[in-house]
């Protein structure tokens, strides 16, 4: 008994040591499923509009109307989000949901975005194709939240290790690009 604990306890602390040898990405970038993912990313590229962080960042300046919806996970969102005060968090699996109680409206201009671009392009095209929001009011943060930061633009931490409000900390611009671990 004690030499299969023993083996079960071994079995699985090497497994946790192998798993944490790699980033998420990276693990996710070598699973057959990624290209299923890329796929539907790819499928619902035609009912969003893009938007670069420059323009963006222009649009903040010059106070235009318009919601951003971050759907990156709340340990994600832990790294810093960027500072508007029109700012929705809806992880991606929440975004249908909260769509079907309404929370969006069809003439609310809305950037979406993630890591990196990719869960954004999926909500926000749900939001087109399933819900009926106007394309012309359905915007992707290009490059996502990785995006925003290696164009230089800061980011301020909202949220305490146990995702509750703490208020605003600036967090300071990147010193070199940055790469989030998740899509």
């Amino acid at each position: 008994m004690k030499i299969k604990n023993l083996a079960l306890g071994l079995a699985l602390l090497g497994s946790f040591t192998y798993a944490h040898t790699f980033k998420l990405a990276d693990t996710i970038k070598s699973m057959p499923k990624s290209q299923e993912f890329n796929k539907m990313c790819h499928s619902y590229e035609k009912y969003v509009n893009y938007i670069t962080p420059d323009e963006l960042k222009k649009w903040m300046d010059e106070d235009k109307d318009f919601t951003i919806v971050d759907v990156r996970s709340v340990d994600e969102m832990k790294g810093g989000e960027i500072d508007w005060a029109d700012y929705d968090e809806y992880p991606l699996g929440m975004v249908p949901i909260y769509a079907a109680m309404g929370a969006f409206k069809p003439n609310t201009v809305y950037v979406f975005l993630c890591a990196s671009g990719h869960r954004a392009v999926i909500a926000g095209g749900q939001l087109v194709k399933w819900f009926g929001i106007p394309k012309k009011n359905v915007y992707v943060l290009r490059g996502g939240i990785n995006g925003w930061l290696n164009t230089g633009y800061s980011v301020v931490n909202k949220v305490t290790e146990f995702g509750g409000f703490k208020g605003l900390k600036a967090v300071e611009k990147p010193k070199e690009p940055i790469i989030l671990d998740q899509f």
